[in-house]
């Protein structure tokens, strides 16, 4: 090799073994040897160790708020769902009915046929009131 490039080599070398990796470049590096005491300036590790758990504390706190708003909507979600689909069943039914009732009035000899109009609306009432409010069962009162 010539010397500039042996001199480079020897560079490499000493600076890997600084940090500890002197043999394979794959290996992991090595942890470095803690010096006797802290250096000065640095804060004593109880503090910092203090500090990290009450971080880690807050974090898991928001963690379960999370968690929780999470299951609120969810619970939130299926209820509208439940909602839309018994509205959606509301309306099938109310348009069945509002079809039997045209059936009903057209053997009757037209729409209305000889029932008044105030007839009417006492038939439609009592079907609503029949009928119970979001696929619940009527009260007997």
């Amino acid at each position: 090799l010539p010397e500039g490039e042996e001199e480079e080599e020897e560079e490499e070398e000493l600076e890997l073994s600084k940090a500890g990796m002197r043999g394979s470049r794959s290996s992991p590096p090595q942890k470095p040897s803690a010096p006797p005491g802290d250096p000065p300036g640095t804060p004593p590790l109880a503090p910092i160790l203090q500090l990290l758990r009450s971080q880690l504390q807050e974090k898991d706190e928001l963690i379960r708020h999370l968690e929780n708003d999470w299951e609120r909507s969810r619970a939130q979600r299926e209820r509208e769902e439940r909602l839309l689909v018994t509205a959606w069943y509301n309306m099938g039914l109310a348009l069945q009915q509002h079809e039997g009732d045209m059936a009903a009035a057209a053997a009757w000899g037209g729409p209305g046929g000889a029932r008044s109009f105030l007839a009417q609306q006492r038939l439609a009432t009592a079907a609503r009131r029949a009928r119970a409010p979001h696929g619940r069962a009527a009260s007997s009162s």
